[in-house]
């Protein structure tokens, strides 16, 4: 009994390991995990090392083929995008079922949190601004007492998190939409902050699907050159 708490104490070291390892960028989008090398230098067995990326593959964390070996996954800005639509329709859901069970101390220290992130923001520190806004909508998930979102809105932000850089849109133009989806909520107004919230990720996601159109074009006039480059 004690060789099996052991063994799965172990599973677990090296899956946190190395899933800290990859949200942490020391192993970066693309780079390729050689599992020998790896497992020595965790002074891990390769099993348990196999068991945790089989983990992360299923979190959409590395990417493994038969052949091709074991990756650290990339996302695409249309894949974040994608995300982006995803956590729409989920956080849309929540800030209904919140409105409805939110209270309104709760709403107001949210209101200061955000003052005081947007004036942190204006100096230059846009990590305050980004910490509270990932801070809001878990909040919106968490008082929807709907526990299966939760998880599905959590695994969608270790994903946005570890690819996309930062804030999509300045604090400058969420800072008021995040004051609209309170005040929605301080009068239990659930289509209102269902619609707000929605809005509120859509703008994002244009942006994104913006700034793939203007990647694709610039790799494709890329390519144009190259080939005149050739001739």
């Amino acid at each position: 009994m004690s060789i099996r708490v052991k063994y799965s104490n172990l599973d677990e070291l090296v899956y946190e390991k190395l899933k800290k390892a990859i949200l942490n960028k020391h192993l970066k989008p693309g780079e390729q995990i050689i599992q020998e090398q790896l497992a020595k230098k965790m002074g891990v067995s390769r099993t348990p090392l196999r068991r945790a990326l089989t983990q992360l593959a299923k979190e959409h964390l590395v990417t493994t083929g038969a052949r091709r070996g074991t990756y650290v996954r990339e996302f695409s800005q249309e894949e974040i995008a994608a995300i982006y639509e995803i956590r729409e329709v989920l956080e849309g859901l929540a800030s209904r079922k919140a409105a409805l069970l939110v209270k309104k101390s709760t709403l107001e220290s949210f209101r200061n949190l955000y003052k005081e992130a947007i004036e942190s923001a204006r100096k230059g520190d846009w990590r305050a601004y980004e910490k509270a806004d990932e801070k809001f909508h878990f909040f919106l998930i968490e008082i929807s007492q709907i526990d299966f979102l939760r998880e599905m809105v959590k695994s969608f932000y270790i994903l946005v998190s570890r690819y996309a850089r930062g804030l999509v849109r300045p604090p400058e133009e969420t800072f008021p939409e995040h004051m609209s989806m309170i005040d929605a909520l301080e009068h239990h107004d659930s289509e209102l902050a269902e619609k707000l919230i929605r809005e509120h990720i859509q703008k994002s996601i244009q942006l994104l699907r913006k700034k793939t159109f203007r990647e694709e074009a610039g790799n494709e006039r890329r390519q144009k050159l190259g080939i005149r480059a050739g001739n």
